[in-house]
């Protein structure tokens, strides 16, 4: 499986990454609600960063398609000075959103495809976009969860097996959820002078 995820850094595509989300998911500690991500958040928070840098080590596969995980493993590894890993690091993130970006445009036609309930936050973080509700929808394809934000705009993500699982029914309020404190974007520029989106 670890070949899905070399190939898709390798060359990065739409269809590299549907492939590698739906490796990740059939992984049997795969958990969409998002417990290694808030555990990380949580210790981030707190400046817990050696904490943080074992936990980001020992990453479970079923996280490696996540953003919100490589941008705490940079952050992780900047703090704990290993300069060469933060910068890994944050490449991973960057490709790993820009393979979420590839699964559609947010549109009710073309909702984006999610892998874990966070990668909604990390959409959003990077299109700087703030939550004014979020309900869920049927649609042809499945279930989606349309958030509008407050410039009025709807953002769609197809929730996909997330619908049928138990998970669903405690997904976050983004507005509330305090896993992503800061924008992505701006979290990317404080680990290092180079900005990345």
């Amino acid at each position: 499986m670890i070949d899905y995820y070399q190939a898709f850094l390798e060359a990065p595509s739409r269809e590299g990454f549907l492939k590698l989300q739906e490796e990740v998911k059939s992984e049997t500690d795969f958990c969409s609600a998002g417990s290694f991500v808030n555990q990380l958040a949580d210790l981030c928070q707190r400046g817990c960063y050696e904490q943080m840098f074992e936990q980001t080590e020992m990453m479970p596969f079923a996280w490696v398609a996540s953003p919100s995980a490589h941008l705490y493993a940079s952050i992780a590894a900047q703090q704990m000075g290993c300069e060469d890993d933060a910068e890994l690091e944050r490449f991973v993130t960057e490709s790993i959103l820009q393979g979420l970006l590839e699964t559609g445009n947010g549109s009710a036609d073309a909702p984006y495809q999610i892998t874990y309930l966070s990668d909604r936050q990390d959409l959003l973080a990077y299109f700087s976009l703030n939550v004014e509700q979020q309900r869920l929808v049927r649609s042809p394809s499945g279930m989606m969860d349309v958030v509008t934000t407050t410039t009025g705009d709807d953002l769609c993500f197809l929730l996909g097996d997330l619908a049928a699982s138990s998970q669903l029914a405690d997904r976050p309020n983004l507005r509330l959820n305090v896993a992503h404190p800061r924008l992505a974007s701006k979290r990317l520029a404080a680990c290092s002078p180079r900005r990345i989106w």
